[in-house]
């Protein structure tokens, strides 16, 4: 129901039914399914960061190591998130959201990948 109480053709009086079909690619609801496995992917890269950041850390005791620790727990603890509310609790699953979904997690795999570089020279 809209703001002058009449149902439109995708609504019902609780609201939101369906999903519009505009024929956008990214109303495609298997994209919010790929943006999980990217942010899994996401993870593992974080997970070898990770133990990087505390090999160096336990050598250096460096304020600066211990800030990159905390930095990809952080991280790893976003991702996790994220993907329990994209798969268990059906978040993010509107319509036209899986392409932004997945943009958004390809953006930080390329983050890392690049980050995950650097850490390893």
């Amino acid at each position: 129901m809209n703001d002058s109480g009449i149902i439109g053709p995708n609504m019902s009086e609780h609201g939101f039914r369906g999903r519009i079909n505009n024929g956008s690619p990214f109303d495609d609801p298997g994209l919010a399914t790929i943006a999980a496995l990217v942010g899994l992917i996401n993870i593992a890269l974080l997970l070898v960061m990770l133990g990087i950041y505390l090999s160096s850390y336990r050598r250096l005791k460096s304020r600066f190591t211990l800030g990159l620790v905390f930095f990809a727990l952080l991280l790893i603890l976003q991702n996790a998130l994220f993907i329990f509310f994209l798969i268990i609790s059906e978040g993010f699953r509107g319509p036209g959201m899986g392409g932004p979904v997945l943009s958004l997690n390809i953006i930080q795999f390329g983050a890392l990948i690049v980050l995950l570089k650097i850490t390893w020279d």
